[in-house]
């Protein structure tokens, strides 16, 4: 026989030794292992809805009060913690900022009802796909865009309109008006940025909440680098000093005290784990040798060559290691499939930004 054949064997004969031996190095490895991967989902979770909306920075205006006398509560509104601004102002100010690859505007509307009150939004067909006007590439399947910015037409969300009945092709009444259903937008990142329920064009949102300005109240930017998030944010910071940014770092801190502190140094985390890993998994190999030296010295002294020795010593290793290794996968995907996708419903996470 082998001597592969033979390690194996003399380990199936005492496996009441080394299966511990395997079952303990299969969860030393899992320490690692898991640290990555709960770093990796939480930090995952909570850049989720920037990525839902493929953008780096979100700006708007929503500190200081509105004037009571301007706030209405009747047809389309303005949010009440959304002041609008100007958009071709907006828009060049932002292009003069390096690092800003592209940006797309929103315009933010209400509608108030006992029965079923609504999100909508109006984008501008000329903006390009960031942000929410992204959806044009969400929509289903027989579903179109706009066919002009102040066109009568209307795009759905795909459960809002099931719960309600309507189809492409049928009419959706809004503001007094009555509008072709062009299109179902399906938002399949499950993002909790992505539930406004109806869409328009632009300036048929301004004319059914009667704005006479072109104006907007959320603008999302993309960066030529993710890497720059942090110089830029500060030059758009100093370029609108009475807007808010919403961007990575600060979605951060809407976390739990727990997930902050893992999604800031949820790496280092698992750089102190690896090392703490290695040590335990030596110290388990070591035991193990100490617990087989008998058998070695016996090999020894019936000849065997010192090369051979080495090589029944790296076997009986790697064998126990490739066991603890298959124990790590079998519980890694356990995990990654099963526990971690709970994070997504439990409260162990909470992004406390929607529009």
């Amino acid at each position: 026989m082998s001597l592969p054949g033979l390690v194996l064997r003399n380990l199936i004969f005492y496996r009441k030794k080394s299966l511990p031996v395997i079952l303990l190095c299969g969860l030393i490895l899992l320490l690692p292992a898991a640290s990555f991967l709960l770093v990796h989902r939480i930090t995952l979770l909570a850049d989720q809805p920037l990525a839902a909306l493929n953008t780096e920075i979100i700006l708007q205006r929503d500190s200081g009060a509105k004037d009571a006398a301007t706030v209405k509560t009747r047809g389309l509104v303005e949010p009440f913690n959304l002041h609008h601004f100007d958009k071709k102002d907006t828009n060049s100010r932002l292009q003069a900022i390096n690092g800003i690859h592209l940006v797309s505007t929103a315009l933010i509307l209400w509608q108030f009802d006992p029965q079923n009150t609504l999100t909508v939004v109006g984008l501008d067909p000329a903006d390009p796909p960031v942000g929410l006007r992204k959806i044009e590439g969400l929509l289903m399947q027989g579903g179109r865009f706009f066919s002009g910015t102040a066109a009568d037409e209307v795009i759905l969300e795909r459960h809002f309109a099931k719960l309600f009945g309507h189809k492409p092709g049928g009419r959706f009444p809004l503001a007094g008006r009555d509008l072709a259903i062009v299109g179902l937008v399906d938002f399949t990142e499950q993002s909790n940025l992505s539930n406004a329920a109806v869409f328009l064009p632009y300036d048929t949102a301004l004319a059914l909440a009667g704005i006479k300005e072109h104006v907007v109240n959320q603008v999302f930017i993309t960066l030529a680098s993710s890497t720059t998030v942090p110089a830029v944010s500060r030059e758009v910071a100093r370029a609108f000093p009475d807007f808010s940014l919403i961007s990575r770092d600060s979605l951060y801190k809407n976390l739990s005290a727990l997930n902050r502190l893992i999604y800031q140094g949820g790496h280092l985390l698992v750089g102190l784990v690896i090392p703490l890993a290695i040590l335990l998994l030596f110290w388990v190999l070591k035991i193990h040798q100490l617990e087989f030296t008998g058998q070695i010295d016996i090999l020894r002294t019936l000849g065997w060559p010192r090369a051979d020795l080495r090589r029944w010593l790296a076997m009986d290793l790697g064998y126990l290691l490739a066991g603890g290794l298959v124990i790590t996968t079998i519980l890694s995907v356990i995990i990654h499939f099963l526990l971690l996708p709970q994070l997504r419903i439990a409260p162990l996470l909470n992004q406390g930004f929607q529009l």
